[in-house]
């Protein structure tokens, strides 16, 4: 079965909502009316804060991960309220099979370690992506990484100057890729993060590690800060106009399971990934060994952040519907069924599609309000 897993999680918040109401999306509620709930995850209270976004949630189920507790289904009559125009079966929370909690580590790092080449050695890794971190009024702000830009030159320099605060510590950095650094330390074993999709135009301090397992990599950070702090690159940088590169957001920690198996055929990306950990696991996933009965995977994110205006929020939920209708529409013509996966900031929900139903043309779903269900 072909499953497509549209995560909203990085733009996720009110402008989203806004632009979801304002924008139709008439050819992915074309394709979601032949779908119904086949399983979802529970929503839980404060569900935005936690470490992992829905949709990296779904994909450590999907990998089999240890940490799945079947949970009683959220009340159907919520989702009846918070969507009534929408029928079964393409209705959010009607009738669950099984919802599913997960841990808050995954092993992104590890996987991007892999599809470097690197000899993994048994440690936790993790991604480490350079970023500009902005001082407001009172607080710091993340800015996308992705604009930073780093170039190789620069990263290389960067990595220079701190090496050896990295040899003395003994931690190993592996800066192969400027803007998506990887770093191994027996200490990342249990340090819980975020992506830093999730932290953009919020506070970063509630989505920065913390807690005893962090304190290796807060004490390194600081030293690393400093360093940087008045380096050439920076200050070169600086006088053109660009963002000084002041830190390194750390996601993805964790050793690589030894029984991992990779149970998906991974499609083309065409679009670049707004997050840090799905490019990940889309290079290291295929470096695993395949599972018995691998099947095609597709993601799709809208091409935006919480910074994005609404006139481009507006686009971004027109183009995400042209690419998951077309996405659907290619599943279906390739297989049976498909399975469509929507994953927003508070939890997921999986879909099954069956081209047999076509034919009941009375089903009807709105994808605007499935989507803000999530």
């Amino acid at each position: 079965m072909h499953t497509i897993l549209i995560d909203t999680a990085p733009v996720a918040g009110a402008p989203w909502q806004q632009a979801l109401a304002a924008t139709p999306m008439p050819r992915l509620s074309r394709c979601l009316r032949l779908a119904e709930v086949s399983l979802q995850e529970a929503l839980h209270e404060d569900a935005e804060a936690a470490w992992l976004s829905p949709a990296e949630r779904w994909l450590l189920a999907a990998l089999g991960q240890p940490g799945a507790v079947a949970h009683p289904a959220p009340d159907a009559a919520t989702a009846s309220n918070a969507a009534p125009n929408v029928e079964q079966p393409a209705q959010a929370a009607a009738q669950p099979h099984a919802a599913v909690v997960l841990s808050e580590q995954a092993p992104w790092g590890a996987l991007a370690a892999l599809a470097a080449g690197q000899a993994l050695r048994g440690l936790p890794w993790g991604l480490a992506l350079p970023a500009h971190l902005k001082l407001g009024r009172e607080s710091l702000s993340l800015a996308n990484p992705a604009a930073l830009q780093l170039t190789v030159d620069e990263a290389q320099a960067l990595l220079d100057a701190v090496r050896p605060l990295l040899s003395d510590a003994g931690w190993h950095v592996d800066a192969g890729n400027p803007s998506r650094w990887l770093v191994a330390h027996p200490s990342l074993a249990e340090v819980v993060t975020a992506d830093p999709a999730r932290a953009i135009a919020r506070n970063v301090a509630a989505w920065m590690p913390a807690g005893t397992p962090a304190r290796p990599w807060r004490q390194l950070l600081t030293e690393m800060q400093m360093v940087w702090q008045y380096h050439p690159v920076n200050e070169a940088r600086m006088r053109a106009g660009r963002p000084e590169a002041n830190t390194l957001w750390l996601h993805g920690c964790g050793a690589l399971p030894a029984d991992l198996r990779n149970p998906f055929v991974m499609q083309h990306q065409a679009a670049q990934s707004v997050t840090a950990w799905w490019p990940a696991a889309h290079a290291g996933l295929p470096k695993l060994p395949a599972s018995r009965h691998p099947h095609p995977l597709q993601v799709l994110q809208p091409q935006a952040t919480r910074e994005t205006d609404a006139e481009a929020l507006g686009a971004a939920v027109a183009a995400l519907d042209q690419a998951a209708a077309e996405a659907i529409d290619q599943a279906l013509r390739d297989h049976a069924s498909a399975q469509v996966v929507l994953a927003g900031d508070r939890r997921w929900i999986g879909f099954e599609l069956h081209k047999a139903r076509r034919w009941q043309f009375w089903r009807r779903a709105d994808a605007h309000v499935l989507l803000g269900l999530v």
